[in-house]
């Protein structure tokens, strides 16, 4: 298993040293396997094609270790890693970002609406919103609701990269946040609103 992990990283590392260089949409599969030291076949084992290593380079170096304990009051911390890491490997990001932008965009959204998904939950879980519109919602509704916030923050995040990550991180999450946060406001102005009918 950590051999594994070690020829998995080893090619992860090659992608992103070609990338550099190289629009990723002209790298192939050989290409990434010489870098690497590695066989066509060795490479086959560990992922399905390029697109797939892609994939596993985004979750395993910017996104998993990243997410970790994430929760309502700490969401924006995590995007602000999130980005930073990004941004240490900014010439790949770049790269990949401009050649691969909708095969991103989907993963983006999927890892992005089951965290919403989930906080959606969370939000439902708690004693205090009993009688509350968010406890009322369906499961449609709560899906509606989180892949249009991931539309969104999926949308930011690829447009900083494509235009070169010139705000920083923390400016960035910070934006995200502000508007979350008057996202509430109005939420508890509209409850208050219903309370006082």
């Amino acid at each position: 298993m950590v051999e594994s992990m070690d020829t998995k990283r080893l090619i992860a590392e090659s992608l992103k040293e070609l990338s550099k260089d190289k629009n990723f949409d002209k790298i192939s599969v050989g290409e990434i396997a010489a870098k690497s030291n590695v066989n066509r076949q060795t490479f086959y084992y560990h992922f399905q094609d390029k697109y797939d290593l892609l994939k596993w380079i985004y979750k395993e170096d910017y996104f998993r270790p990243n997410i970790e304990g994430i929760t309502m009051e700490n969401w924006d911390e995590c995007l602000v890693k999130i980005l930073t890491s990004v941004q240490k490997d900014r010439a790949f990001a770049i790269n990949t970002i401009r050649h691969t932008e909708e095969d991103i965009r989907e993963w983006f959204l999927a890892d992005t609406e089951d965290m919403f998904g989930a906080a959606i939950q969370f939000l439902k879980a708690q004693p205090a919103l009993d009688n509350r519109e968010v406890r009322r919602m369906d499961e449609v509704e709560q899906q509606f609701i989180a892949r249009f916030f991931a539309y969104g923050v999926c949308g930011m995040v690829i447009e900083w990269i494509e235009k070169g990550m010139q705000d920083s991180p923390e400016v960035v999450a910070g934006r995200m946040r502000k508007l979350l946060d008057i996202c509430k406001q109005l939420a508890y102005k509209q409850m208050l609103e219903e309370q006082g009918e």
